[in-house]
């Protein structure tokens, strides 16, 4: 029986999708032009956690949400690294962002 090392990383996405169109359209039909953001959990770019969306002012470039103006990102974040943990995931490390959380965990194949 071989063990291997899963790594699970949590990101930033817009439920609008990638595509710059319906980030627009999801925009406009919001009540205040926010955009709905939620964080996802990978492993090896496939999708196995979410959390719930929180709204965001749609800003220009990259700057990223903050509590402050995102209500509801600390509770989601918090609610995703709960249920991550509960599955026997270890947290291994923080990135750049508040949220870029990684964790590990064995397996036997």
């Amino acid at each position: 029986m071989k063990t291997t090392l899963n790594t699970l990383q949590i990101e930033l996405e817009d439920i609008a999708g990638a595509s710059w169109w319906r980030s627009i359209l999801a925009s406009l039909g919001s009540q205040s032009g926010n955009a709905y953001l939620r964080f996802v959990a990978r492993v090896g770019g496939e999708r196995r956690y979410t959390s719930a969306t929180f709204p965001a002012p749609r800003t220009l470039g990259e700057l990223p949400p903050r509590e402050e103006w995102a209500p509801g990102m600390t509770a989601a974040l918090d609610d995703l690294d709960h249920q991550i943990a509960a599955d026997g995931w270890i947290r291994a490390g923080v990135g750049d962002q508040p949220w870029a959380h990684s964790y590990r965990r064995s397996s036997s194949v």
